[in-house]
C-alpha cells in the first residue's frame, strides 16, 4: 500500500496542500525493474469544489533508466503536472467516464491512494527511446558494438544473394 494518501471526505470547501517524496522503495511497489532508481517530490493540491473535489498532482524530480545503446543508467528528468477531478457515486461501477482525469468513488471512501496515479505520471514522462546524449554513451560498450557492427560485411551478409 502507497503511502501517498489524502483525505477526501474530510475535506472542507476550500483547499488543502500535501507533500511526498517517493525514492526506490517506492517503485519497488509496482515490479517495474526497467526503472531503477527515483527521487522525486510530489506536491498535491486539493480543492473542493461543490460535491467534487480538483486534485492537482505536482511531480518534479528524476527517474534513473537504463540506456538502450550503452545499457549503463541514465538519468531522465521528471516535470509533470496533472489535473484529476474526483467525484462521488454510491455505485461507482456503474457510472461510464470517458474522461480519463475523473476517478469516480464510492460515497463511503474517506481517502485516496495516489500512489498507482503517481506512478502512471513518472512513467509517462520517459521517453520511448532512452539514450545518453551522443557521445556521452559508455566508451567500452561503443566500441563493442563498433566491433559487432563491422563483424557483418557484404559478403557476410544474408541480404548479399540479393544483389
Amino acid at each position: 500500500m502507497s503511502t501517498l494518501t489524502i483525505p477526501v471526505k474530510s475535506t472542507f470547501k476550500g483547499s488543502q496542500s500535501f507533500d511526498f517524496k517517493v525514492d526506490k522503495s517506492f517503485l519497488e511497489e509496482f515490479g517495474n525493474e526497467s526503472l531503477l532508481d527515483t527521487a522525486c517530490d510530489v506536491h498535491v493540491d486539493e480543492e473542493k469544489k461543490g460535491s467534487w473535489i480538483e486534485v492537482l498532482c505536482k511531480i518534479k524530480g528524476s527517474v534513473v533508466v537504463e540506456c538502450d545503446r550503452c545499457l549503463d543508467p541514465l538519468p531522465i528528468e521528471v516535470d509533470q503536472e496533472q489535473l484529476l477531478v474526483v467525484r462521488f457515486d454510491s455505485d461507482p461501477d456503474s457510472v461510464e467516464e470517458d474522461d480519463d482525469n475523473v476517478l469516480i468513488l464510492p460515497e463511503d471512501q474517506t481517502e485516496l491512494d495516489l500512489g498507482q496515479t503517481v506512478y502512471d505520471f513518472i512513467c509517462l514522462s520517459i521517453p520511448i527511446v532512452k539514450v545518453h546524449p551522443e557521445g556521452q554513451c559508455n566508451p567500452d560498450m561503443m566500441a563493442r558494438l563498433k566491433a559487432m557492427s563491422g563483424a557483418g560485411t557484404q559478403e557476410n551478409s544474408p541480404f548479399s544473394g540479393l544483389k
